[in-house]
């Protein structure tokens, strides 16, 4: 059954009629007042009502307040219901049992008027504060599906154009053109490969934040996958001035990975330190074994990142504010695709800045046991 838009239903439990008079006298001039006699009466008159408050007596025959307060927990556990006992000043055993129960505060009987209507107005007051924060955490999540559904759609329908744009390109420099066109297709090339690196990310980062993707492991070394994502960024490094150094131990270990997915998380970050760091300088990338883990450690001679930025670098969006000038920003999805597939390897990314300048990306994967045990 609907109530009035905007009046708040308060029910009444007391086996005295007496007390239920007095009670909607209170409290009828400026709420819906229901009355109930027995618990029984109680939990149906909570099933048919939307309640907001809930004035229950605890010594009733029968069913006595406290097993109401735990019926009514129970059936409306999904909601902040305000409860408020009616007891006895003396009965601190009551009151111990109606907190176990469930029950939000207690009155005194006889009830004081102005208590009575503070206690009311405060506990109807937060009860209001609830449900608008519901609201808005409902309607937050509708847009985040939204938001999720259009990415998925843009995806999607960006996915085959793009190809077919880089293998347009392609065909022109195949053909032959002058060398002023072939630097524009190189650009053109470049550009159109970015912008599929993007969606790529957009639709990894999706699918692995979604569980759509689940890692397939093999027990592998962790230096052939080391090795593949550092030789696809050396042509970037080449072009951007950069010395890429690659720190590699003899001896194998072995980790079980997904290796594609480690594979683009690695080039994500190894391009992400090429980003950053000035022509002239270096990026480092080390592999080492630490106790029972394995470290991947890609270490760049640019600025740092401001520590404010640092917890929110591996978050979905979340990039750096300072580069290089003219380097290309990040879009703030390839980091966040690191972070997710780390989760899915039960590994850890971290990232700390060096003592004077220079950031150190550290990737820890556990290695397998018997690797380990050695």
């Amino acid at each position: 059954m609907r109530r009035p838009p905007g009046v708040e239903t308060i029910l009444v439990v007391d086996d005295g009629e007496v007390n239920r008079e007095l009670l909607r006298t209170l409290l009828e001039g400026e709420y819906r007042v229901l009355e109930a006699a027995d618990g029984e009466e109680a939990l149906r008159l909570a099933t048919e009502h939307s309640i907001d408050l809930v004035l229950l007596d605890v010594r009733m025959p029968g069913m006595d307040g406290l097993d109401v307060t735990r019926k009514l927990r129970a059936l409306r556990s999904a909601e902040l219901l305000p409860i408020l006992l009616l007891t006895s000043l003396s009965a601190t055993d009551e009151r111990l049992r109606g907190f176990e129960a469930g029950a939000d505060d207690f009155l005194t009987k006889p009830v004081d008027v102005h208590e009575l209507r503070m206690r009311v107005r405060a506990f109807l007051r937060a009860r209001r504060l609830y449900r608008e924060r519901e609201a808005l955490l409902a309607e937050a999540q509708q847009l985040h599906l939204m938001k999720d559904e259009f990415v998925a759609l843009l995806v999607h329908d960006l996915r085959n154009p793009l190809g077919a744009l880089s293998a347009w390109l392609e065909m022109l420099r195949i053909q032959g053109v002058t060398p002023d066109a072939r630097e524009a297709l190189d650009g053109a090339s470049t550009a159109a490969l970015r912008v599929r690196e993007l969606v790529d990310d957009l639709l990894q980062a999706r699918l692995l934040e979604d569980g759509a993707v689940q890692a397939t492991l093999a027990a592998e070394p962790i230096q052939t996958v080391a090795r593949a994502a550092a030789e696809t960024v050396r042509g970037l490094a080449a072009e951007s001035g950069i010395a890429l150094r690659l720190d590699l131990p003899d001896d194998p270990l072995v980790v079980s990975h997904d290796r594609a997915l480690v594979q683009r998380a690695l080039e994500n970050v190894l391009t992400n330190a090429i980003r950053y760091t000035p022509r002239g300088a270096g990026v480092t990338f080390r592999v080492a074994r630490e106790r029972e883990d394995v470290l991947l450690e890609i270490a760049d001679e640019g600025p740092g990142i401001p520590e404010e930025e640092r917890p929110l670098l591996f978050s979905k969006y979340g990039s750096s504010s300072l580069r290089q000038p003219g380097a290309r920003r990040g879009h703030g999805l390839g980091l966040f695709f690191v972070g997710l597939v780390m989760e899915a390897h039960h590994g850890v990314v971290r990232a700390f800045n060096g003592e004077h300048r220079g950031t150190r990306v550290v990737l820890s994967l556990p290695l397998e046991p018997s690797e380990a045990i050695a």
